[in-house]
């Protein structure tokens, strides 16, 4: 049984995988950090209260308001019923369930394929695909890391350098086999993993939108631990106000405000799930390369896409490639913007984020092209 909803009483929820909750701890998809402000800013508050409601799933708190007229808890019920059903499809916590789709496909690394939903395979062919955009940068394969280094869910210090040498000998996107045809995954290699941690949360809020959305609802804002995603405009017709939080302070502060409609916003950083060793922190966005967590001068990414999917992957794989290789990226992508926030509090900004980004914080400023930086 999922954590209670807030304020509510928890509801039974029936799998596709059969998977079986362990206790009642907090389940991580072990999605990048994601922590933008998704409280309405000063002018963002339409007249008239939402309907609201609140539940606990992705290791996070997921909070849907609703600002049309008309509706009540009961469809946002149904969102986070479609949102536990994901959660146990695709889990990859071993603390926490006995079996999901993924924990399956693992375990049978090096034997044999498995047959898995459409979601967990609509899920693992977009993780796939942005593997390989990033040459890796972004890996699906990269569990064997993430469960060495437990970042997040019980890690607390650095794994012995040849752990982390035989666990990334079992990264490796390319070898992944996902059968269109069977539905079916195979990881020929035992030790392999896959891992939808940076990008599962964003297909779950995609799902919440469509509900919604297949219900009539035209104006809403989605809060999935930070993943934001807003449907339609606010009610009067004005954009929504995001405020992208300051990536060195507590979350009431921001450093900009994103103006947008029908859009996602979702943000990678450091500092919400991290251990501290030998006064270094290592934090839980891992470079599949070095098998370590990614450093490279950048302190956040928000990316303001179509799709929460896309925003989700971007932001983890544009955080561990840096500031050049990830700017370029995002700039070969149609309907994709990415903010890049610098450790020396430079702001990069592609070509189109100009139209809908204000830089409110005064300690930041907003820089050239990052090639011209590092001439």
């Amino acid at each position: 049984m999922r954590p209670p909803r807030v304020g509510y009483t928890p509801r039974m929820n029936q799998t596709l995988s059969g998977g079986r909750r362990r206790g009642a701890r907090t389940v991580y998809l072990r999605a990048a950090a994601a922590v933008l402000l998704a409280a309405t800013l000063a002018g963002c508050q339409s007249s008239g209260e939402p309907v609201t409601d609140s539940s606990q799933l992705l290791g996070t708190i997921l909070r849907v308001s609703i600002y049309d007229n008309g509706y009540d808890t009961r469809l946002i019920q149904d969102v986070f019923d479609r949102v536990s059903q994901i959660e146990q499809q695709m889990s990859t916590s071993e603390k926490d369930y006995d079996d999901t789709e993924l924990l399956e496909v693992n375990r049978a690394a090096g034997d044999h394929p498995v047959r898995v939903s459409a979601d967990t395979f609509e899920v693992l062919q977009r993780a796939q695909y942005y593997s390989r955009i990033t040459e890796g940068a972004f890996d699906v394969t990269i569990w064997p890391l993430v469960r060495l280094w437990a970042i997040g869910s019980g890690g607390t210090h650095v794994p012995p350098q040849e752990e982390i040498d035989d666990a990334r000998a079992h990264v490796d996107y390319r070898q992944l086999q996902l059968d269109p045809d069977a539905q079916t995954v195979f990881l020929p290699d035992v030790g392999m993993g896959v891992d939808v941690g940076g990008i599962a949360k964003g297909y779950a809020a995609d799902e919440a939108a469509r509900i919604l959305g297949d219900a009539g609802v035209e104006s809403a804002l989605l809060d999935f631990g930070g993943n934001i995603l807003v449907m339609g405009t606010k009610p009067d017709g004005s954009p929504w106000r995001i405020g992208v939080q300051r990536p060195d302070a507590e979350r009431s502060r921001y450093i900009g405000i994103v103006r947008t409609a029908d859009k996602t916003v979702v943000t990678s950083g450091p500092y919400e799930r991290f251990f501290v060793q030998d006064g270094v922190r290592y934090h839980h966005i891992l470079d599949p390369a070095t098998g370590f967590p990614a450093r490279n001068g950048i302190q956040q990414v928000t990316i303001v896409a179509e799709r929460s999917m896309d925003a989700d992957a971007l932001s983890t794989s544009t955080y561990v490639m840096g500031l050049e290789r990830g700017f370029d990226l995002i700039e070969s992508l149609d309907g994709v913007e990415a903010i890049f926030v610098t450790e020396d509090r430079d702001v990069y900004v592609t070509s189109g984020v100009p139209d809908f980004f204000e830089l409110t914080d005064d300690d930041y400023t907003l820089a050239g092209s990052p090639s011209s930086a590092s001439q």
